[in-house]
């Protein structure tokens, strides 16, 4: 079975207005869906805040998420507490997880985020057949 190569670019993002019931224009691009691919990950994503934007505090029912920051200052909340992050952090938001980030830097945060389906969800879903962009299988 032959392979297909998937290639998506954050040239061409999303504007995201106020994003959670946060503030200011955030970009989101989302790079892969769980649809291109094998594994349980629902979507990997890039996003861009601009200084002193916040991602409010949001939960997601269905994944957890994998937040690694690429460059910038942020507050990351999770669960009522905060913590300062920057770049080469990681940082797991579990299922069911109140959670949102701010940047506190005076330069753009930029950050990838994987959505990952836990077993509980994944046991419960179709197998997955990865569809290329093309329409390939």
């Amino acid at each position: 079975m032959g392979g297909s190569m998937i290639v998506s670019r954050r040239e061409v993002p999303s504007d995201i207005v106020a994003a959670h019931g946060g503030s200011s224009i955030v970009q989101w691009k989302r790079l892969a869906t769980g649809g291109m691919l094998h594994s349980d990950i629902e979507s990997f994503e890039w996003n861009r805040v601009p200084a002193g934007a916040v991602i409010g505090e949001h939960v997601h029912t269905h994944t957890e998420e994998i937040y690694y920051i690429i460059s910038g200052q942020a507050e990351m909340r999770l669960g009522g507490e905060s913590r300062p992050v920057g770049p080469g952090d990681l940082i797991v938001t579990p299922l069911n997880g109140r959670h949102g980030i701010a940047n506190v830097g005076d330069t753009d945060l930029d950050f990838l985020v994987i959505e990952v389906h836990p077993p509980a969800i994944t046991d419960r879903l179709p197998k997955k057949i990865p569809v290329a962009a093309g329409g390939d299988r």
